[in-house]
């Protein structure tokens, strides 16, 4: 495992690989089709009555080799394909750490501050002075706009 690579080197590694893994997959087919057509011919031999009975168990046993032979190509795909899973997701768990580290330092948090209890009661006394301000001011409005609608009339 190389610790201090490239972006390009780690691009071109993953590119030989997916090459690698396409042609092992390409074979692997090839050979799993082959297998299955010995499968067929020896079930073929095995079950014939042309066959003698002395060659049919051997056909029988070359059938059975043959079946677990299969199973076994069978068994490394699937653990090839679980390894390229595996990778894909440890590479998208990097980048979401990655990607939450980031946001967590861009982030800027307000700071929770608590009030002493004296400042709560100066605080509440000028809300209370500012809500009665607006009221008053409305009041003297709607008196200028009465007056306004008798003066008219």
């Amino acid at each position: 495992m190389q610790v201090t690579m490239d972006e390009d080197e780690v691009h071109e590694e993953s590119e030989f690989k997916k090459s690698i893994n396409a042609w092992r997959q390409s074979e692997r087919k090839i050979m799993i089709e082959t297998v299955q057509d010995l499968i067929q011919t020896s079930h073929k031999y095995a079950k014939s009555q042309y066959t003698p009975s002395a060659q049919r168990a051997r056909w029988t046993k070359l059938a059975g080799q043959l079946i677990w032979y299969k199973d076994q190509i069978l068994k490394n795909f699937s653990l090839e394909a679980m390894t390229i899973e595996l990778e894909a997701l440890t590479k998208r768990v990097r980048e979401s750490e990655e990607r939450r580290e980031r946001e967590t330092r861009t982030r800027n948090y307000q700071t929770i501050v608590f009030r002493k209890p004296e400042e709560k009661k100066v605080e509440d006394a000028e809300e209370a002075q500012n809500a009665e301000t607006p009221e008053a001011s409305k009041a003297d409005d709607t008196e200028g706009a009465r007056e306004a609608v008798s003066g008219a009339i």
